[in-house]
């Protein structure tokens, strides 16, 4: 997982530590989705009161259901995304084996950009209601 940029990155326009013109269009657009998506993702409903379906709802309840609620997280998922990350048309959630004990739930994401084609993410959900993502 590329490390989160610092204040220092983002003011000299650097992306964990390299010029943001050592990377090509595709791939600052593809860094930028992951981004929007780990935000989005990391961020309950409700704690933007103008946006109230901003984000997921707490997932206290569906960690205690696992695995018969991965279902409605994955739905919960492509709805929101799909309505808060413009730049995605469409999005595939299947939800993957992952062997990290510290891992609650994992997914691969499989979205089609509108300019830049496909990426995959893997999407990895950890207490305390944490979730981490990685571009594959």
């Amino acid at each position: 997982m590329p490390p989160r940029p610092s204040l220092y990155d983002v003011l000299l326009a650097h992306i964990g530590g390299e010029p943001l013109d050592a990377y090509d269009d595709r791939t600052l657009e593809c860094l930028s989705v992951q981004q929007n998506i780990r935000r989005i993702l990391n961020t309950r409903a409700g704690a933007i009161k103008h946006l109230p379906d901003y984000g997921l709802s707490d997932l206290t309840n569906i960690y205690k259901a696992l695995p018969a609620s991965a279902q409605r997280l994955k739905n919960q998922m492509e709805t929101t995304l799909l309505k808060y990350e413009p730049r995605v048309h469409s999005i595939d959630v299947e939800m993957i084996q992952n062997h990290d004990p510290g891992v609650l739930v994992s997914f691969e994401m499989t979205c089609h950009l509108r300019k830049s084609g496909l990426v995959r993410f893997g999407t990895h959900f950890e207490p305390p209601g944490r979730m981490r993502i990685d571009r594959r």
